[in-house]
This record gives structure tokens, C-alpha cells and sequence, in this order.
């Protein structure tokens, strides 16, 4: 399935040069590989696309693990992510955000530190409880180190995918007439919030008109 694109690329090398063509193959590559035309044909904006073809083409991101979410928000089947969730205050009041893993040391540790406060680490306290039953003072070897760090990062990631509750980045999308619509990718950085949203009316509004009212919406309780 291909989809009738809304849209077509203008885009200059550094010197000045038209590379539109070579760019929006590559971009309908990245179409191809992920089958963003299958998993949401008409939905997904120029604007996210560009986001995440500019993060692959940096090294930054994994576009299969993003596809694999979108895959999952579709077909309504869990991966192990926190559920999606409606921002409730500007700027992006209205619209919705689902977690994805890039993959990458930050997201691990805001995981495990996710973890080790939700679950503490259950062979530590194990081997605490062991201790106290047989009314010993026993101290940790060097053989329950590898348990112990497996435990706590292996273990507490587990878990976390079980109580469907593992946190990444963000897949920014719409609702829509029973239907979502991916605008963007973002992060956690407030700061980074304006800019976004300026991006999504310039660009989305126009891609898709229903955003427009949507997101003129002032009150919590009617967006």
C-alpha cells in the first residue's frame, strides 16, 4: 500500500545545491523499511517523518523501535511501554504521547532507577532474608556481584515489561475519529515543548485540519 503523499521535500546541500530528490527517496526508503503505509497509511505527518529520518541519519535513534510502538498503538497489543497518556497543559494540551526505547545508557538508567524504587532488588533481600532466618552475620562474596547487578538492571528491566510499565521517549500523536495521527517524536524537556508545537501548527494543522481545532481547544475538560 502506498499513500498519496501530502507533501514533497525542497532541500539544498551545504552549498547550495537541490538534493530534493535524493532526500525524499531516502525518505520514502525509510517509509518502505518501517511500513509506516501499512501500519497507519495517511497518518503519519512530514513532520514526523523528517524528526526521525534526521535522528537516524544522525545515529540517534532506532526507527524499528519507533515503528514497533506505532505497530502496538495500532493493533492495541501491549509491549511492555506505560500506556499512552493525554498531555492536560500547554503547549501540547489535547494531543497524546507514547513511550518508546531508543536504546541508548540514559534511557537505561531512568529505567533502572525506575526499578530499584518500584522493586528494590529482590536477590539482595534474598540473601538478607537468608541470613536473618539462620541467625547469621554473612557478608556479600564476589560471586554474588554478577546476581546482584543482573538482578538489578536484567531483573528490574523484566519487571517493569511485565507490569507494562517500561519509560522512554515520546511518540507525539492525535486522536482522531477513532484514529491516531503521529505528528512527531520529543523528549521529556519541557523546554523543547514550544518549539514543537510551533512546528505541529505549522506544519500538521495543514496535513491534517482537524488539528486546528483541536488544539485551540483552552480547556482541559473539552480537549
Amino acid at each position: 500500500m502506498t499513500s498519496t503523499r501530502k507533501w514533497t521535500l525542497d532541500a539544498k546541500d551545504e552549498g547550495g545545491n537541490d538534493i530534493s530528490a535524493r532526500v525524499s527517496a531516502e525518505v520514502e526508503a525509510l517509509i518502505e523499511v518501517t511500513r509506516f503505509d501499512h501500519i497507519a497509511p495517511g497518518r503519519v505527518s512530514i513532520l514526523f517523518l523528517l524528526t526521525l529520518f534526521g535522528a537516524f541519519k544522525a545515529g540517534a535513534i532506532n526507527p524499528f523501535r519507533v515503528a514497533q510502538e506505532i505497530q502496538a498503538l495500532e493493533s492495541g497489543k501491549p509491549t511492555g511501554m506505560k500506556s499512552p497518556g493525554q498531555f492536560k497543559h500547554p503547549p501540547l494540551r489535547g494531543l497524546w504521547h507514547q513511550h518508546y526505547m531508543q536504546g541508548g545508557m540514559s534511557e537505561l538508567a531512568m529505567n533502572v532507577k525506575r526499578g530499584l524504587k518500584e522493586f528494590g532488588i529482590p536477590y539482595l533481600q534474598q540473601k538478607v532474608n537468608e541470613a536473618e532466618e539462620a541467625g547469621e552475620l554473612r557478608y556479600f562474596s564476589v560471586e554474588d556481584v554478577a546476581p546482584l547487578t543482573r538482578d538489578a538492571v536484567e531483573g528490574n528491566l523484566q519487571r517493569l515489561r511485565e507490569a507494562v510499565n517500561l519509560t522512554g521517549e515520546w511518540i507525539i500523536f492525535a486522536k482522531h475519529a477513532g484514529q491516531n495521527y503521529y505528528l512527531s517524536l520529543a523528549t521529556h524537556h519541557k523546554s523543547t515543548h514550544e518549539d514543537l508545537r510551533q512546528q505541529i501548527d505549522a506544519l500538521c494543522c495543514r496535513e491534517f485540519p482537524f488539528l486546528a481545532e483541536l488544539l485551540a481547544c483552552q480547556s482541559p475538560a473539552l480537549c
